[in-house]
């Protein structure tokens, strides 16, 4: 097998138990899966939200937690995209984590009150 399969597979297994955690598909899933991984990862990028996240654009998720008070760092890396050509990516930090806040408070909300997205002009 290639290395960058073997790598594939071992990311996919690492974010898998996240997944888990936050099966829906809402913006609030998605904002806990994207809270867990940072936590747990130590940091996520935009390429791996994606990928293993299942998280569509990960940048309206990031500008959602903004908003709700966490204080979230973009740095940039390159990383290689499906093709294997080399891409910068934002990769998302968090700063002076707030434990557990936010992901209490996505696990007890009613579900239509959680399934708000946010609008993104086209």
């Amino acid at each position: 097998m290639s290395q960058l399969l073997l790598l594939r597979m071992h990311n996919f297994l690492s974010f898998s138990p996240i997944i888990d955690n936050w099966p829906d598909n809402t913006a609030a899933h998605q904002r806990a899966r994207l809270l867990e991984a940072m936590r747990v990862r130590g940091g996520v990028t935009t390429l791996e939200a994606m990928r293993f996240l299942d998280i569509v654009d990960p940048r309206a998720r990031i500008v959602e937690l903004r908003k709700e008070g966490y204080r979230i760092n973009t740095s940039y890396v390159h990383q290689l995209s499906e093709c294997g050509r080399p891409h910068a990516v934002g990769l998302y930090t968090l700063i002076g984590n707030i434990e557990g806040a936010a992901i209490t408070t996505f696990s007890t909300m009613p579900r239509d009150a959680s399934s708000l997205q946010m609008r993104l002009a086209l």
